[in-house]
């Protein structure tokens, strides 16, 4: 996408696509609802009558606060469930513990929108030693979407619906191709990623736009794992645009400043955003492992240095690194979500 496409792209008043019939007595989780384009996505939903909406959240607190302001401005909420549950997928233990809440206490998932992003201009790791970027914009992220697979298809087959996982990223994701050489360097794609003044990651925003194009290139290889016609669940990334948001708060002042002042100018206010999400949730088959944006699928926005030969070699690497690491960092994830949708299909087939 060129510059003046995507402003015009950001003037553009989008429209609001979900409807009752999409989100009636269903279940929905919505990761970083507490403030922007998550909060407002929650709202949408409340008003729309889901059975149960669930604020996944850093933050207690804040996610109360974000409960109280959604029943206040729905009014007449007392038909829809809303949970605040804790979740931080720079914390790896939360993800697990997060996941099991869900299988034992849901007897439903349909959507999970994972909203949450982490863009922080202090070097910080979590306790397994990777930097907290990588960690939760990549693998908590991604592994939190593994241990809900399961549910989300069995789900689907239950009730006969079409759940979606919805994982957000950005378009400052293609703004670095030199991080695709990265992947056959020493230590592969993450190595540089964890490493503190790391010259191919400085400054922080270009560590955020790199988390977020390993992230496009693993879930993309996620989808091609567990295809929409084997699992009945799309799985789609979602580029929200430019929004008046606070995901630059803990980064550089340089960065923040930059950050005003293309929002003063063409930043989309956070409830504008969230439509993109409602679109994402709602999109069809033909969405699966694509990249979304404005509404619609945008596929042409992912640019031809990740999509030719080359890129989809450097892609399929990257998985294969990713799912290394993961099996360190969780032993068996991946065969147990793989095991796990086969035992359902079996199931369904006897």
């Amino acid at each position: 996408m060129d510059t003046q496409e995507f402003i015009r792209a950001q003037r553009q008043n989008l429209p609001i696509l979900l409807t009752q019939r999409h989100v009636a007595g269903k279940t929905f989780v919505i990761t970083g609802s507490n403030h922007g384009i998550g909060r407002e996505a929650a709202l949408h939903i409340a008003r729309l009558g889901p059975s149960r909406l669930i604020l996944a959240v850093r933050s207690l607190p804040k996610g109360q606060e974000a409960k109280e302001w959604i029943q206040s401005a729905v009014g007449d909420c007392d038909s829809v469930t809303i949970n605040v549950w804790y979740l931080d997928t720079t914390v790896w233990d939360s993800v697990r513990a997060f996941a099991n809440r869900a299988e034992n206490e849901l007897d439903r998932l349909d959507v999970v929108v994972q909203n949450a992003a982490v863009a922080v201009d202090v070097f910080e790791t979590n306790k397994e030693g990777y930097e907290n970027t990588v960690a939760g914009n990549v693998f908590g992220t991604v592994m939190l979407a593994m241990h809900l697979l399961p549910k989300m298809k069995e789900t689907g087959k239950k009730f006969g619906s079409t759940p979606h996982m919805v994982l957000l990223t950005s378009g400052l994701a293609f703004e670095h191709p030199d991080a695709m050489h990265l992947v056959d360097g020493e230590g592969g794609a993450f190595a540089a990623l964890n490493r503190e003044g790391e010259s191919p990651m400085t400054p922080t925003p270009k560590r955020y736009s790199v988390s977020n194009l390993y992230k496009i290139m693993i879930v993309r290889e996620l989808a091609k794992v567990f295809p929409y016609t084997e699992t009945g669940v799309v799985i789609n990334l979602l580029s929200p645009g430019l929004c008046n948001t606070g995901l630059a708060r803990n980064s550089t002042l340089i960065f923040r400043l930059q950050f005003r002042i293309f929002n003063a100018l063409i930043g989309r206010t956070a409830e504008m955003g969230s439509r993109t999400i409602l679109h994402a949730m709602q999109a069809g088959p033909e969405s699966h492992g694509r990249y979304i944006s404005d509404c619609k699928v945008k596929e042409y926005c992912v640019v031809d240095w990740v999509q030719n030969d080359i890129g989809q070699r450097a892609q399929e690497r990257t998985w294969k690194q990713f799912l290394e690491r993961v099996e360190a960092i969780e032993p068996g994830l991946f065969k147990r979500t793989i095991s796990a949708l086969r035992e359902q299909t079996s199931s369904l087939v006897a």
